[in-house]
């Protein structure tokens, strides 16, 4: 992937990422509100007058709301797990393409004797390996999770 499509596609996961934490907030804040109300239903039948049945049906409708939100927040979560490993991966695969370009222009300059340029060419090697190894591991790991 080149580097100004990879930056498209790391801006496009920041902002779902952003888009993502505000969902979340809002399923926290009706999460809030749905179990306030559920605790707050009995006082209806105990001080409201409401018949027993009427007041059961009401808080079987606000638990229903109550898991299905839930429901949408553990989902949301996972995409949010999902975009994040995906974020990581991308910004490794950055890092090692720049090392890799910076590999490839000291072994261009590189003449016998440098020990020094030798000692980061071998740390430039490491790093990209590792790296690559990091960036494998974020990824697969987010493939074999989301088949489960």
């Amino acid at each position: 992937m080149a580097m100004p499509e990879m930056q498209k596609v790391i801006s496009a996961l920041r902002m779902l990422l952003a888009e993502v934490n505000r969902k979340e907030d809002e399923f926290k804040a009706l999460i809030r509100q749905f179990k306030r109300q559920l605790e707050r239903a009995p006082r209806h039948a105990i001080h409201g007058g409401n018949p027993v049945e009427t007041t059961l049906n009401m808080m079987g409708e606000i638990q229903e709301r109550l898991d299905k939100v839930e429901t949408m927040q553990r989902h949301l979560l996972a995409m949010k797990r999902q975009a994040e490993n995906e974020l990581e991966a991308l910004s490794i695969t950055g890092k090692i393409e720049e090392a890799k370009r910076e590999l490839a222009a000291m072994k261009s300059s590189h003449t016998s004797g440098e020990d020094v340029k030798q000692m980061k060419i071998d740390e430039l090697e490491r790093f990209i390996e590792d790296a690559s190894a990091r960036a494998g591991e974020a990824i697969t790991e987010n493939f074999y999770s989301s088949e489960l």
